[in-house]
């Protein structure tokens, strides 16, 4: 089992922030799920709060450890190229 994470002022202050309006709702989610195991939240809990696995939520943590909020970030997906160009998406 893990211990809780124990955050600094400015990490919970940083995380905070990106739960209230971090780029990406899988972020934010991210997000949450770190300030909640720090405030005691241990990871079966989580996984149940969040309703995904046991691995991604020790993921989670784990890249919140060793990256920081960069970890949390959504990263590169595969998927349909779009189909709009980037000039009307602007307007």
């Amino acid at each position: 089992m893990l211990a809780p994470l124990a955050l600094e002022a400015s990490e919970i202050a940083t995380l905070e922030a990106c739960v209230a309006g971090g780029p990406h709702p899988r972020m934010r989610r991210r997000a949450q799920a770190v300030l909640a195991h720090h405030r005691g939240f241990c990871i079966d809990q989580l996984v149940v709060l969040f309703a995904t696995h046991r691995n991604v939520v020790s993921r989670w943590l784990g890249r919140w450890q060793r990256w920081g909020l960069a970890g949390l970030a959504e990263g590169a997906r595969s998927g349909r190229p779009p189909k709009l160009a980037e000039t009307v998406k602007k307007k």
